[in-house]
């Protein structure tokens, strides 16, 4: 009985924790994969839903430079708490947007919801590690990544039966949100790491650097994918909705492969080799994408794509929380800051390269991105 307690004590808040990682991504793809479609019924151009897109990115970044401070005044339970219930109540409002501003401000107050959830779970999981122990961040990201896989493919299947965007949103935010309600005595009971009170915004630290631009450049990797994988295979290469669901339902469960295998991977190779491997890889499948004419073809390249990311987020966010010159939280969220900044840069790059040069060449911009942060890689300590 003793011991089974003290199993419970520790797996109860990773399993809180995974949870919330999946409702955080299962929502994000059902999003994702709904964005042709609203698109299509507001009319807009590519450089027009970038506009658009670019209110997620600033939210996020709002969020994510208060993330600090916030942190600082809430405990860890309850930041991981208010963040989801506020994403989970916030991720109806573009389901009601009737054109390209009012999609842009439902946009910002979600964005802003998904950063501060994204950092106060993130900082909860690594006040698990720290108090019980445990390695769990990197099973945490493949949670996300599997609900990237089943919020990507319900949602093309949501949409290939026709069901309007305000009842498919309204319905799986309302289950979402009364789920983690009914865990809530278990969610504020989780450890707490104390956070510097001093810091009222999370800019990057200049320990951090290397780790800040790595960030910046595979955040807007993903984010790209996750904009515009379900508008290339359908518009470039002529997929059904359905199958452009799979790009990103697809890309989701190679990351959650590589998530779930990372903490060995990076036991073995070490945290640079890691990185440089994962990025070379990631860019390799977007270069790919440029050269291939099918649907099938597209998903493939988007399979490869999550292989490469997968494990360089965990590595990345862990390295700046384990850093000596910062406190974990702080340091976390300086980190994920920079990734915001390249998610909000990423919407300006893609929307009005793809609509002056097309969307090839907008990925090919991606890739180098890439690239150049698999050379900074090198030069991060382990």
């Amino acid at each position: 009985m003793i011991q089974t307690l003290r199993i419970l004590t520790y797996h109860t808040p990773s399993l809180i924790l995974s949870f919330a990682f999946l409702t955080l991504s299962l929502l994000t793809g059902s999003w994702l994969v709904r964005i042709p479609g609203v698109q299509a019924s507001l009319g807009l151009n590519n450089a027009q839903l970038g506009t658009a897109l670019l209110g997620w990115s600033i939210g996020s970044l709002t969020l994510a430079l208060l993330s600090g401070w916030l942190l600082s005044k809430l405990t860890t339970g309850k930041a991981a708490l208010y963040a989801t219930l506020f994403f989970c109540t916030s991720f109806v409002l573009p389901a009601l947007a009737f054109d390209q501003w009012s999609l842009m401000v439902a946009l910002f107050l979600l964005g802003g919801a998904n950063s501060f959830m994204n950092i106060a779970i993130n900082a909860a999981a690594t006040s698990v590690e720290r108090h019980y122990g445990v390695t769990i961040l990197s099973a945490c990201h493949g949670m996300f990544s599997v609900g990237g896989v089943i919020g990507a493919a319900l949602s093309g299947w949501i949409a290939m039966l026709g069901v309007s965007l305000p009842v498919h949103f309204g319905a799986l935010a309302g289950v979402l949100l009364l789920a983690h309600l009914s865990l809530r005595p278990f969610v504020l009971h989780l450890p707490h790491t104390e956070a510097v009170r001093r810091s009222r915004f999370a800019l990057p630290n200049p320990a951090l650097l290397s780790l800040a631009f790595i960030s910046f450049s595979v955040i807007l990797a993903e984010g790209t994918i996750g904009d515009w994988s379900a508008i290339y295979l359908r518009n470039e290469l002529g997929g059904s909705p359905f199958v452009g669901s799979l790009g990103y339902a697809g890309f989701c469960l190679t990351m959650a492969l590589g998530r779930f295998s990372g903490d060995a991977v990076r036991a073995r190779w070490g945290t640079r080799n890691t990185i440089c491997g994962g990025t070379v890889v990631g860019a390799l499948g977007l270069i790919l994408l440029l050269f291939t004419q099918y649907p099938v073809g597209g998903v493939l390249c988007f399979l490869l794509c999550g292989l490469g990311f997968s494990a360089i987020v965990p590595t990345v966010f862990g390295a700046a929380a384990r850093h000596p010159a910062v406190v974990p939280g702080v340091g976390l969220a300086s980190v994920a800051t920079a990734g915001v900044v390249g998610g909000m840069a990423g919407r300006l790059l893609i929307g009005n390269v793809s609509e002056w040069w097309g969307l090839p060449v907008a990925l090919a911009v991606v890739a180098g991105l890439v690239l150049v942060a698999a050379v900074v890689g090198r030069g991060v300590k382990e």
